[in-house]
């Protein structure tokens, strides 16, 4: 059956288009503004602005076709006896997030949100299978020492979890924010940090035990700390820690976040 042409079709098919063309500049303005690895993690980028290519082609031609006469299918836009709120109720639920996102200058984690995070030692699966593997020799230099950065961060947690033996004893040097969970002593805390495998949905916390003086380290707060690796038994399971010689407040570095490929 033919469906002759309605004001409220022609509306619909427009909301349809100005959703899509939404979204589609919701993602380039994360992309212009260098915030999608807030969301996504860089391996996942191209297919976000893939999508929105479409996004953008498809809501235009949708625009474009809106006042077309006909149709052949069974969907509320086509059914006449449709009420008009529920059609409305139906598009809030598109346009809420997108005027909440344009709405919204920056973005950040709010502290109660990551304090439900599970803080993980890099023991892990994900961790064994990252390519970012290592010997010895390639984390540890001349001097003994570990210096760890954001290029070498799951290469030092690799080794020191796998070959604690041999690096037990040798100083390290590393940055991050002081995570705490419930339980812990005032002289424990996790040198850690976010670590994102696909999206912002399986953010993680990565990082060590401390033990030491950390009276004046705040939760949240970042730190470069300066210590020694040594082992810590824990559950039953032997681990690597860090015993802390010095505690320096530190700028937080301009990507937060850490990518596991």
């Amino acid at each position: 059956m033919r469906l002759r042409w309605s004001p409220l079709w022609q509306l619909s098919n427009e909301m349809q288009g100005i959703i899509m063309i939404g979204f589609s500049l919701l993602i380039f303005k994360l992309y212009a503004k260098n915030m999608i690895t807030a969301f996504v993690a860089p391996k996942m980028e191209p297919y976000l602005l893939i999508s929105m290519g479409a996004l953008f082609l498809l809501g235009f031609f949708r625009l474009l076709n809106s006042n077309l006469k006909g149709a052949d299918c069974d969907c509320d836009v086509c059914d006449e006896n449709v009420p008009p709120w529920k059609l409305a109720l139906n598009y809030c639920f598109f346009l809420a997030p997108l005027v909440l996102f344009f709405s919204i200058n920056d973005y950040s984690l709010h502290d109660e949100a990551l304090s439900k995070l599970t803080a993980h030692d890099g023991n892990t699966t994900e961790l064994a299978n990252s390519p970012q593997t290592g010997e010895v020799q390639a984390v540890v230099n001349d001097k003994k020492q570990i210096e760890v950065g954001d290029d070498n961060y799951f290469q030092v947690m690799d080794v020191l979890n796998n070959k604690l033996d041999d690096v037990e004893g040798a100083s390290i040097v590393i940055k991050g924010f002081i995570y705490r969970e419930d339980g812990f002593s005032e002289n424990e805390a996790v040198i850690a940090r976010y670590v994102m495998t696909h999206c912002i949905v399986d953010l993680s916390v990565y990082g060590y035990m401390l033990n030491g003086d950390l009276h004046a380290a705040k939760t949240n707060g970042w730190y470069e700390i300066r210590g020694t690796v040594i082992k810590q038994e824990m559950d039953g399971q032997v681990m690597p820690a860090i015993q802390v010689d010095s505690v320096k407040t530190a700028d937080p570095p301009k990507d937060e976040y850490l990518y596991m490929f």
